[in-house]
């Protein structure tokens, strides 16, 4: 088995079959699976899994933390993974139908590697295609010097990899220490710090935006979006064994702290 495609979802039943049909379609024409685990209220409709591609499971909620709720989908569907590479899917994103084949075209699978396509964005209110806004200023030596030297992160449905990698996350990773921490950060994180993370120019991937998106609840103005930060930046120092100093952290600390004293009445 060449690919596991492992799709976690939760009460995305509009868009669900999209996704699947994306996977359904790819112009691949070697061996791989779909793996589906799904946390909804009401099962997926038997006649959309019906494909003897896919495999499909259906648990309960496994936090009150949608993060940490979508990292162990993805890790029971891991578990149940029978392919060399993986690649990450949500539920409402989609792939495009020459995803698999150029991930296998241009990589060797059997290289301990992960690797984080280009995506665009889909908004399904208004039917309207973006491109990705790229941050530049991410790769000024400057920037990465004094703020921080992070990579972009696209999103989770972007991330594919050898299966060894992912494993070897699950392994030493606490996702329960992370509860604000979506795995496209902490996977990629941990990949860039073991110098293992790579990128393909192409758009394979198209990830729906909107208000009911995973990272979509945290904005600067909000308090959660600097715990965020802060956790961030822990898990980055926990995981190289080494303090930041740099004014990223020096301003989330900051406004965490003083966000957190309790307004006098």
């Amino acid at each position: 088995m060449f690919f596991s495609i492992i799709i976690n979802t939760h009460n995305q039943h509009e868009t669900i079959e999209r996704c699947i049909n994306s996977c359904l379609k790819q112009n691949f024409k070697k061996k791989y699976e779909i793996i589906i685990v799904d946390t909804s209220n009401n099962q997926i409709n038997k006649k959309i899994i019906s494909s003897k591609k896919i495999r499909y499971f259906h648990f309960k909620n496994f936090s009150q933390y949608p993060e940490i709720n979508q990292i162990k989908k993805i890790n029971e569907g891991f578990k149940r993974a029978r392919g060399k590479w993986f690649c990450l899917l949500d539920g409402d994103d989609f792939f495009k139908r020459n995803k698999l084949k150029d991930i296998y075209d241009k990589f060797n699978i059997s290289d301990e590697i992960v690797v984080q396509d280009e995506c665009c964005y889909y908004n399904s209110e208004k039917k309207l295609v973006t491109n990705y806004p790229h941050k530049k200023y991410k790769k000024f030596f400057i920037y990465k010097k004094i703020i921080n030297s992070w990579p972009e992160i696209y999103g989770t449905s972007s991330i594919s990899g050898n299966s060894k990698i992912l494993r070897s996350f699950f392994k030493k990773v606490n996702i329960n220490k992370w509860n604000l921490l979506a795995i496209d950060a902490l996977f990629l994180l941990f990949a860039l710090n073991k110098k293992k993370l790579f990128y393909t120019k192409k758009i394979l991937t198209i990830k729906s935006v909107g208000s009911l998106t995973l990272g979509s609840k945290y904005t600067p103005f909000g308090k959660n979006y600097w715990k965020r930060r802060v956790q961030q930046i822990s898990y980055w120092e926990n995981i190289t064994k080494n303090k930041i100093f740099n004014v990223d952290k020096i301003i989330a600390k900051m406004i965490d702290f003083f966000s957190s004293i309790p307004l006098q009445k």
